[in-house]
């Protein structure tokens, strides 16, 4: 019996203890609590005597708003940039056009005065023709001589064909004119081996041309083709009723010439 009263004294001071311990944890937990609360939201500052007061810098209570940063609007510099970009793309295309136009003046009123001439020569016949033209924005009119002589089994063929001319030139500097030719007036002679004369001046034919023309300053260098296909009819001779029936011929001449150009 007194081994049993032993352990239930033990065991009755143990659970004291154990209470009085649990006690004291809830306390100090309270009490820090309590403390850390106050602590946290600075209202009452540091506590006195703690010596941290002296310490305390600034407002901790007061916010600052940041100062504002400046932004750079690059959207500004951009659209002025573009603005300026095609101030100068309008700019050139002005002027391109401009220059394109005055060319186009320039090309247009010139003036050119044209003169070509070409000779052929050979043991029978000399071929001859000359050409007088004026060209005016482009468009040129002329007139040509043309003029043969030539010997066949023993008949003499002497002829003179006057010609008109149209054209159009391309080009200004460097040209190229392509133009066709016609004939208006002619007359053909012929002395036959007996020494007899046919005469006709009943012509028809016609034939084209080209030329190519460089300038130099006002003055131009031209050469150029030239290719006529004619016919002399009713050829009569006055001495007697014996007539010819008709002479045909066509040929080309290369010619070339100088020219003024305004």
């Amino acid at each position: 019996m007194v081994f049993f009263n032993t352990n239930v004294s033990l065991y009755n001071r143990f659970i004291l203890r154990y209470v009085i311990l649990l006690l004291t944890l809830i306390i100090l937990s309270g009490s820090f609590g309590f403390s850390l609360a106050k602590g946290k939201g600075f209202e009452g500052g540091f506590p006195e005597g703690s010596g941290l007061g002296n310490y305390r810098i600034g407002n901790l209570g007061k916010k600052s708003k940041p100062d504002q940063e400046i932004q750079y609007d690059q959207s500004e510099e951009k659209s002025s940039i573009m603005v300026n970009q095609e101030i100068q793309f309008d700019q050139r295309k002005e002027k391109s056009f401009n220059n394109q136009k005055a060319s186009e003046d320039s090309e247009s009123s010139k003036i050119r005065f044209r003169g070509l001439s070409g000779t052929y020569t050979s043991d029978f016949q000399e071929a001859t023709s000359s050409t007088g033209t004026i060209i005016w924005d482009k468009l040129g009119i002329g007139q040509s001589v043309f003029k043969l002589k030539t010997s066949i089994s023993g008949d003499t063929y002497d002829l003179e064909n006057t010609l008109i001319e149209i054209s159009y030139t391309f080009g200004d500097e460097f040209t190229l004119t392509l133009g066709g030719r016609s004939v208006t007036t002619g007359k053909l002679t012929i002395t036959s081996s007996d020494s007899e004369i046919f005469i006709s001046s009943n012509v028809e034919g016609s034939g084209y041309f080209s030329i190519l023309g460089v300038e130099f300053g006002i003055f131009e260098i031209l050469a150029g083709f030239q290719y006529t296909s004619y016919v002399f009819t009713e050829i009569k001779t006055e001495s007697t009723s014996a007539y010819w029936g008709s002479f045909e011929d066509s040929g080309g001449l290369y010619v070339t010439g100088i020219g003024l150009a305004f």
